[in-house]
């Protein structure tokens, strides 16, 4: 990984590939429940974008919680989260380490890196996400958070939070990273207004129809 210049890592993200720990990278198959399966890049255009009547909900609802924006700086308190995280959500390829997704320099490289840490009201830390600035995109780069906490939907939340974030920095694109063509725990990044979808071979971008939310585990 090295430094880019904010409109190259645009040109980039514009044409599927994503940031991933100490690599940019793309891929169009993936393996899901031991199955190969296709990768499918998404977007979000920022000023057509609006929040669902669910989403304000949920800002609403968590305006207790207390968040911090700033420079990405690890510390050992991010690598415990994530380990307590993993645990819970991977139930395949789990990944031993949080470096497989944020680079030791990622508050630099391979553009402005940025993050939210949430806490709860006693100053608990529940969950840090991470995105990455460039001239007029964003990349939702990675985000992890408590499994005791899941009825406060720390994953979309701090979701918003990075869309909110966009928008207020006049940006003309947030992604998200990728979905697969089958059902799978990413179906969540569908449930958003406004939202493209990269075509592998014609590599052109084109409107994404808003999933709502499903439970994805209960359709294979």
């Amino acid at each position: 990984m090295q430094p880019l210049e904010p409109a190259v890592f645009d040109h980039y993200m514009a044409n599927g590939w994503r940031l991933l720990g100490y690599s940019i990278i793309r891929h169009n198959f993936a393996v899901c429940r031991s199955q190969m399966c296709g990768t499918i890049p998404l977007r979000i255009r920022l000023k057509d974008f609006q929040f669902s009547k669910s989403q304000r909900q949920l800002l609403r609802r968590n305006a207790d919680l207390n968040v911090d924006y700033g420079p990405i700086m690890l510390t050992p308190e991010h690598d415990t989260l994530f380990q307590l995280h993993s645990e819970h959500r991977f139930t395949e390829r789990r990944p031993d380490l949080l470096a497989t997704f944020i680079g030791a320099q990622a508050h630099l490289e391979p553009v402005t890196g940025t993050s939210f840490t949430v806490r709860m009201p006693d100053g608990k830390v529940v969950a840090y996400s991470f995105m990455h600035i460039g001239q007029k995109a964003v990349s939702g780069t990675y985000c992890f958070f408590h499994p005791d906490f899941s009825r406060f939907s720390l994953g979309n939340y701090t979701f918003l939070l990075e869309l909110l974030k966009s928008q207020e920095l006049g940006m003309e694109f947030y992604y998200p990273g990728y979905c697969y063509d089958v059902p799978s725990q990413f179906d969540y990044k569908l449930n958003f207004n406004a939202l493209e979808s990269f075509n592998w071979k014609t590599g052109a971008w084109q409107p994404q129809e808003r999933l709502h939310v499903r439970h994805w585990a209960e359709l294979v």
